[in-house]
This record gives structure tokens, C-alpha cells and sequence, in this order.
């Protein structure tokens, strides 16, 4: 299996030739390859220009069938999704997007965007430039804030949402270290320090994020930590941090859980019951909440159980996905 990069009819060749000038772009790139090519995934990477942000985003694509977008979460990235990419795009065509300020997508400040209208602004840029009119969304986390905010602005646009862990928006509580990381100046003195980027730091961080970091596939932490190093990926994570959380939790102003009775679209929500995050019961409150919306308990899963067991996640996306309203 290879993965291809290339470009497309709205990104212009001397665009392409500069999003992979760094070493540590080079470097992601190659990483991001082999991970794929473990994962059996023969996917196409490319760039398109977004009107809003008026950034270059980078995706993965593959498969055919009906458009399914995978939507990482907070410092994820794109390949993250690779263990249920090629099970998925044996039904469906899948699209995963590296979020603005994530794996080869350009970088972003979000200090000073206002952040529901950017989140629902990216997802329908993305759509636009990959001419999708209308999709299913899979959301890990923050990646799934995203998806439940653009479902509510454009229901016409989203088939159904598959939601993956703990989301953000529901709970106003955080682990205290993401709390820490959202605190200016002591974010930064952490990243000098104790969070300093190298293998040993990520490691830790996937400790509270996966059931066992052990299991993880060759060259997974090797593509987080290099994509780290990418320019200005880790000021792009602590401005959005920044954005959304206080030393107290996640802000008030931009919680979702008052809104999800307005949430159209089927949904599915696949919860790891030792999510660092939240506890099953989050999922299951919000279920009694939204007109068509059910919980499946992972046994054993963490926080991004796609991780821990990639073929009962895609399992249980493709069955929902597949499913005729």
C-alpha cells in the first residue's frame, strides 16, 4: 500500500512545492505514509485553499461511496483515523481533515477568532473545496464540538454524526494538566519544561488518552511527536486551549449540551467507559436530550477508543453510517 500527495484544480503548483519545505513538514509527511501504509489505508493526501480560514488545509481521502468526514480532535491529526480508514472506505468514501493548526494544514491563531463561528466556518470551507453538498460527520472530541456546531448551523449539509469519546462542550470539566495548558504563561513555561516536545512528553500525554500506549501501531507517537515540531503547530494548540478553556473548564459561553435538543441528524455516540474526560453517563444524558441519538459503551476504551480497538469502532460507525434513515 503507498499514500499518494498531490493537489487539486484549487491549489496552484508553487502553493503545493511550499507545504512541504520544512524538514519537519518533510519529515511528518513520510511518517504519516508509513502509519497509513501499516494500516493497509491507500490513501490520496492533498491540499486545498479554504475561504474560511483563508488557510491551506491538507486531507486524506479514500474510498468511494457516500462522503464520510472524520474530524480529529483537539492535537490530533488527520492520520489518527488510519486504523478505521480502510475498513470504513470499503463502503464509503472517507475524507479526514487536518484541522487548522494540525498535522499539515497551515497554522492558526486563535486568540483572537470567535470560535463556534470559525469551527462551522472550517467544516463548510472543507466541504465546499472538496465539493461535498451534503455528508456524515465522525467526531473525536473537539473534533466532534465541531461537528455537533456545523449540524446545528447547516442540518441540510450533515446525513448523520457518529460522535467518538468524551465531547467537548458538554462538561464544563477538564483534566487540570489541558486546564494548565490553557493558562497563558504557564502554558508556555510547561512547553520549556516538564511538556517539553520530544517522544518521552507524548508518550505521557497518550497515557490519559488511550487504554494502552503499548498497543499503539508502529510509528504512531513517532508521527505525534513530529508533528509537534511542525511550525507553529504547538502555538496553534495553545491559542485554541486558550480559547476554549479557563483554569476553571471549558468556557460557559461556548457549551453545547442547552442546544442538543436541536441536533437533526441520527447520531451515534462510541464511549470509552475510562475516558479521562467524562464518564459514559455524559453520553447518556445527552441521549435522553436529542430526538434520534444513541450510546455504545466500549468496554475498557479511553478517551479515543478508535485507538484501542479500531475494528468494533468501525463496526459500529459503518452499521450506523450505512443505516437508511
Amino acid at each position: 500500500m503507498s499514500t499518494t500527495i498531490g493537489i487539486d484544480r484549487t491549489t496552484d503548483r508553487a502553493v503545493f512545492e511550499q507545504s512541504l519545505l520544512t524538514p519537519a513538514a518533510r519529515r511528518y509527511a513520510e511518517l504519516q505514509a508509513r502509519v497509513l501504509a501499516g494500516a493497509g489505508v491507500a490513501a490520496h493526501s492533498r491540499f486545498v485553499r479554504l475561504a474560511e480560514p483563508a488557510i491551506r488545509g491538507h486531507v486524506l481521502e479514500v474510498g468511494s461511496g457516500a462522503p464520510v468526514v472524520l474530524v480529529h480532535g483537539g492535537g490530533g491529526f488527520a492520520a489518527q483515523w488510519a486504523g478505521i480508514m480502510k475498513p470504513l472506505s470499503e463502503r464509503f468514501a472517507v475524507y479526514a481533515p487536518d484541522r487548522p493548526g494540525c498535522g499539515l494544514s497551515d497554522p492558526f491563531d486563535y486568540r483572537s477568532v470567535e470560535f463556534r463561528s470559525h469551527a462551522v466556518a472550517f467544516i463548510r470551507s472543507t466541504l465546499d473545496a472538496l465539493d461535498l453538498p451534503r455528508v456524515s460527520l465522525v467526531g473525536s472530541s473537539m473534533g466532534g464540538y465541531w461537528s455537533i456546531a456545523f449540524a446545528l448551523a447547516h442540518p441540510e449539509r450533515v446525513d448523520r454524526l457518529a460522535l467518538v469519546g468524551a465531547q467537548a462542550g458538554f462538561d464544563r470539566s477538564v483534566p487540570l494538566f489541558f486546564r494548565l495548558l490553557a493558562t497563558p504563561i504557564v502554558n508556555r513555561l510547561l512547553y520549556a519544561t516538564v511538556a517539553r516536545p520530544g517522544p518521552a512528553s507524548t508518550r505521557r500525554v497518550y497515557r490519559s488518552l488511550v487504554a494502552d500506549v503499548d498497543r499503539l501501531p508502529a510509528g504512531f507517537l513517532d508521527l505525534a511527536h513530529v508533528g509537534e515540531t511542525v511550525p507553529g503547530a504547538i502555538h496553534s494548540w495553545l491559542t485554541m486551549l486558550e480559547r476554549v478553556m479557563t483554569l476553571r473548564g471549558f468556557r460557559r459561553e461556548l457549551m453545547l449540551r442547552n442546544e442538543l435538543a436541536r441536533v437533526a441528524a441520527p447520531t451515534l455516540f462510541i464511549w470509552g467507559d475510562r475516558d479521562a474526560f467524562a464518564s459514559p453517563s455524559s453520553g447518556r444524558e445527552a441521549c435522553q436530550t436529542m430526538p434520534n441519538a444513541r450510546l455504545e459503551v466500549m468496554e475498557g476504551g479511553s478517551h479515543l477508543p478508535f485507538l484501542d480497538d479500531p475494528g468494533r469502532c468501525a463496526a459500529l460507525m459503518g452499521d450506523f453510517l450505512g443505516a437508511t434513515s
